[in-house]
């Protein structure tokens, strides 16, 4: 896969997963950051003293969307009220190169960010994962 900028990067959103909508003035994105947690095995003598751990479960991550907020966007106020419902939808973030990622997540912030005179008025908005995410090639 050869190099890519983020520039035409979409962002999309569906109540089951079906039919995806983008949602347009997307200002930047941060994908999942999966962490797997750690549980450290304590014990008086361990070999070589040296603390033995064991793989624990795997956190998806979040993803963080900034958008140029515009209060008349229908994909805007979906997400809002995709934090207001509380239920969980799926999402797509679609690469120039058409790989990405797809996941179901819950809405945790949606948040509007300081305004300036000189700035753009955005709101940030926070998709906690819900489970696992796929990477792949994108059609459609």
């Amino acid at each position: 896969m050869a190099e890519t900028t983020g520039l035409r990067t979409k962002f999309y959103r569906s109540e089951d997963g079906t039919a995806f909508e983008e949602i347009a003035q997307i200002a930047s994105i941060q994908p999942p950051q999966p962490e797997r947690e750690v549980a450290e095995v304590d014990e008086l003598d361990p070999p070589g003293d040296v603390r033995k751990k064991l793989a624990g479960l795997i956190d998806a991550g979040e993803v963080v969307v900034t958008l140029n907020f515009d209060p008349t966007n229908e994909g805007h106020l979906d997400l809002e009220q995709d934090f207001r419902d509380g239920t969980a939808k799926h999402y797509r973030i679609k690469l120039p190169n058409d790989f990405g990622w797809t996941f179901q997540g819950i809405v945790t912030a949606y948040q509007p960010q300081e305004i300036s005179s000189g700035d753009v008025v955005q709101a940030q908005v926070t998709i906690t994962l819900t489970g696992v995410y796929q990477f792949g090639q994108i059609t459609g």
